[in-house]
């Protein structure tokens, strides 16, 4: 409990998080207290994404951005806790193949290592699956961003996400913490004008288990598969009277 409010102090009310880590480190301490933070020293990374160096000095520059975003995210510890550990699976996944650097997969390889660490410090389950899922999804917005990705795609990683627009400023944070920056001004814009529509479409009358049963369905072993489906229309942005209609005659191909 100790080391979890000395973290947090550092997480939550520094301006520069690192300073914390970068001390611990200097002063041999850092293997002892944060074990996993420091098995980031030394791990190279692809000098054509990341010029600033090993897989701690990036965690320690997107700490750094992230203390500049967490006033205004709906959950700053899991957010701030986020941002220390979305890059984990570097530990595990980083390879040199043909030549080349890369660590593909790392968010998935970081799952494992994160709840460990997060264990070591709390049992608040909330909070530890906050931190998995931005984990497992950190990636996503930056790459969809610079994919130009389609509404449909926007949605269904809004929807996998906790918390959408706290993962938004994770991304931000993890393109910014890098040298060179990312073109994180034009994720952003792209990103939160898709958050809208989204919210937007998630407002919406919906195709519901009291739908299906006013239409005559009765509750078994189908009705998950069906409302899974509805849920699928409902991203894609179809109105409830035809999703219902194209869930209705989904259930006669079941």
């Amino acid at each position: 409990e100790r080391v979890l409010v000395e973290l947090m102090k550092a997480l939550l009310k520094a301006d520069k998080p690192s300073i914390f880590f970068r001390q611990l480190k200097n002063m041999g301490q850092l293997d002892f207290w944060f074990s996993r933070v420091s098995e980031l020293v030394g791990i190279p990374q692809n000098p054509k994404y990341h010029q600033e160096g090993d897989v701690f000095t990036h965690t320690m520059m997107v700490l750094d951005e992230a203390a500049k975003k967490r006033d205004k995210v709906k959950n700053p510890v899991g957010f701030m806790l986020s941002a220390l550990t979305h890059d984990l699976g570097k530990i595990t996944a980083t390879k040199t193949e043909m030549g080349e650097l890369h660590s593909y997969m790392h968010e998935k390889e970081g799952l494992p290592l994160a709840k460990e660490f997060l264990h070591r410090l709390t049992n608040e389950k909330n909070l530890i699956r906050y931190v998995l899922n931005m984990i497992e999804n950190h990636m996503r917005p930056n790459t969809l961003a610079a994919d130009n990705s389609s509404v449909k795609a926007t949605n269904k990683m809004f929807d996998a996400s906790c918390e959408p627009f706290d993962l938004i400023q994770l991304a931000l944070a993890d393109s910014m913490g890098k040298t060179p920056r990312g073109e994180y001004e034009k994720a952003e814009k792209f990103l939160l004008e898709r958050l809208e529509v989204y919210n937007e479409i998630m407002s919406r009358p919906f195709v519901e288990g009291a739908d299906l049963i006013k239409a005559g369905l009765t509750p078994g072993a189908e009705f998950t598969k069906l409302l899974d489906y509805a849920h699928k229309l409902r991203l894609a942005g179809v109105k409830k009277e035809s999703a219902l209609k194209q869930t209705l005659a989904y259930k006669d191909s079941l």
